[in-house]
């Protein structure tokens, strides 16, 4: 238990480095796209070293089916209820209006289904869900809400309190389903994460 706290309370550092650095190093157009890239790579990069230390596995199973039908499944739903159908209602909840852009768009589409989805299922359904659980093995629910709560204090860097509350939403519908669901895995939920950020880009190109 000492060594698995004294790992999550250093990775922890680490990820929180990593996440404000690119407030240090103002970037934009083609070099922010590789720079927020390299940053959500070292970031887990930091989880799997942290999970191989402590004795952490993927539940790698590309094979199964069923779990990107649940992922795209939940973005879908999520996609319609939270982007959708606000912006159709002239109330958008997920960003303002942008230029349509079609280099934009195909680098967004690489930037959230490749790295964003990914990396981030990796640090906090994976990486931070496991090792909470594992430290409430009677209760792993608990585990499950601590995650999707770091989840959302980990969006602060959006500037908003309601992005925490969003995306601490978001976190344990994600957590709950990865907790409760047998088919729903790791790369179902990368896969459901960054297709779910995807849309939100179209919403913001051609719905708002």
């Amino acid at each position: 238990m000492k060594k698995k706290l004294i790992i999550l309370i250093a990775a922890t550092l680490l990820i929180v480095f990593f996440t404000f650095m690119p407030q240090f190093i103002p970037l934009t157009g083609f070099p922010s796209y590789f720079f927020k890239i390299g940053i959500y790579m070292l970031m887990g990069a930091t989880a799997v070293v942290a999970m191989i230390l402590t004795g952490i596995k993927i539940d790698f199973d590309p094979k199964n089916i069923w779990q990107y039908v649940i992922g795209l499944g939940i973005a879908l739903t999520l996609s319609f209820l939270c982007a959708f159908l606000p912006a159709m209602l002239g109330n958008s909840i997920v960003g303002g209006h942008q230029d349509f852009k079609l280099y934009v768009l195909l680098l967004d589409f690489v930037f959230f289904v490749l790295f964003v989805g990914p990396i981030e299922e990796l640090v906090f359904r994976v990486y931070y869900q496991e090792t909470f659980c594992g430290f409430f093995k009677k209760h792993k629910w608990i585990g499950v809400i601590i995650a999707a709560a770091l989840f959302g204090i980990w969006h602060i860097i959006n500037g908003s309190l309601f992005q925490v509350l969003f995306t601490f939403g978001f976190g344990l519908i994600f957590g709950f389903a990865k907790y409760f669901l047998k088919n729903c895995k790791y790369l179902g939920l990368a896969l459901g994460h960054g297709i779910y950020d995807f849309l939100n880009v179209i919403v913001c190109m051609f719905v708002i």
